[in-house]
């Protein structure tokens, strides 16, 4: 078990760009849990739970056959160890969680009867991608408070979905999800602009917490004043829209100097010339060598078989298919490389002279060159994806500063615009009891986040 979640953390952090874990504490060490989760991952959410969260875990392929099976599962619970379920028994693209099975109430419920003393506890866990299907983008898994385990199958069942929806900040439209996003992300420069001594990045993990906020308020706010927020959603649509159209962002638009000048405008482009002048080297002529075909064939097979797939599945198969290509290439690629570097013949040999790291190789005992290049081939391809980062960013932030000097733009007009969105926003926030205050109260077991939101007193 070790071993499978040593190998599930390796392969999610090449995976993903950022992996966030909220409140990893939650899940208990001194007693077994029923952890439950949505499901729009795929295989993703199996390697991603399997691998991040803590404990040792029972193995459940999502169906119980028999009661021998339950009873089995239920032991192995009730002695400490977690199950993670995914009642909604499929992978799925929707932006709401779906109706579930009782698989984890029954489990639950059959554990507690075997630990009376010490019962087990069910596990809400949000799982939340930036882009699911796309590679080297960004999730964040937040783990909920304990459950305890009471009622029958039906209610405990009950409890278990509503849960999934809290910790999914699931929505009935992709759109509404997305506004919630745009919402959040409109407070979070105002928040900037107002404490510019804030320097630190916020992570995806932090964003999915701020979105939470964003979806307990809005939700409040619809049933509590319909017509500030029908004013609200309409206004942070048509600002966002505005926004998309001009590739801007909103922390773009706070981020623009008073003074845009032309020493600002030629610094970006000696940073972006910098970052990638850095490209022009043996790390990238490594990963190219190492990692761009097996890229191309996973390309290739994604785009054959790919449109057809949801895109749960999808993302599984370009997984699947790199596990197979970039190992093997890996190996090829190796292995030349230790060819080259241990002939007279080489064609590199005539480089040594200037390149420290070829010196370096071409200096080694035989004998480890080979598994210095097995693992170099993925190290490379690691390394030259940072780098290609930070030339991507240098890249975006040229032609920010070319839309800055744009004089078309009405900058004082969408400046206003947008703060004066992002005010109300924020006074709305700050007059309620949201989730993560520390006078927040969570709300009944089974219930959505809004139900328990309340305004300040003044």
């Amino acid at each position: 078990m070790g071993l499978q979640n040593w190998f599930s953390r390796v392969l999610m952090s090449t995976w993903f760009r950022e992996i966030s874990v909220i409140d990893a504490e939650n899940l208990p060490s001194d007693r077994g849990a029923v952890i439950v989760s949505w499901h729009p991952g795929g295989l993703f959410d199996n390697m991603l739970t399997k691998g991040l969260l803590p404990g040792e875990q029972v193995k459940f392929d999502g169906f119980i056959n028999d009661a021998n099976e339950l009873e089995s599962i239920a032991k192995e619970v009730a002695s400490g160890k977690n199950v993670v379920v995914f009642p909604e028994g499929e992978s799925h693209s929707s932006p709401k969680s779906k109706e579930i099975q009782d698989n984890a109430a029954r489990i639950a419920l059959r554990s507690a009867e075997l630990s009376p003393d010490n019962p087990p506890v069910i596990l809400p866990v949000g799982i939340h991608y930036s882009k699911k299907h796309l590679f080297r983008e960004r999730v964040a898994l937040t783990v909920e408070r304990p459950i305890e385990i009471e009622g029958d199958v039906g209610s405990l069942s009950k409890v278990i979905s509503g849960e999934i929806s809290r910790s999914s900040l699931s929505r009935d439209d992709w759109k509404d999800r997305e506004l919630i996003w745009k919402a959040r992300s409109i407070i979070h420069a105002e928040r900037l602009r107002k404490n510019p001594e804030i320097t630190e990045v916020v992570t995806y993990g932090e964003g999915v917490i701020g979105a939470r906020r964003v979806r307990a308020a809005w939700e409040w706010m619809a049933i509590n004043n319909q017509e500030k927020c029908r004013d609200l959603e309409s206004r942070t649509r048509s600002h966002m829209k505005r926004l998309e159209f001009l590739d801007l962002k909103p922390h773009h638009v706070d981020d623009r100097p008073q003074s845009v000048t032309t020493y600002g405008f030629l610094r970006s482009i000696f940073l972006w010339l910098f970052a990638w002048s850095f490209m022009l080297g043996f790390v990238t002529f490594s990963a190219i060598v190492g990692s761009f075909p097996p890229f191309l064939f996973v390309v290739s097979i994604d785009r054959m078989f790919g449109p057809k797939m949801e895109d749960s599945k999808r993302g599984a198969l370009k997984l699947y298919t790199a596990l197979l290509a970039y190992p093997i290439w890996w190996s090829i690629s190796a292995y030349a490389f230790t060819w080259a570097l241990l002939s007279d013949s080489s064609p590199l040999a005539g480089l040594a002279d200037y390149s420290v790291v070829i010196q370096f190789l071409f200096s080694l005992p035989a004998i480890l060159v080979l598994p210095l290049m097995l693992w170099w081939m993925p190290t490379a391809g690691k390394l030259q994806m940072k780098l290609y980062s930070k030339g991507k960013s240098s890249w975006r932030r040229m032609r920010l500063w070319s839309k800055w000097r744009d004089s078309s733009l009405n900058w004082d007009e969408l400046c206003a615009t947008q703060q004066k969105l992002a005010s109300d926003l924020v006074q709305i926030g700050d007059g309620l009891i949201l989730p993560g205050d520390d006078d927040w109260k969570n709300p009944s077991p089974g219930a959505e986040d809004h139900t328990s939101v309340a305004q300040r007193l003044v």
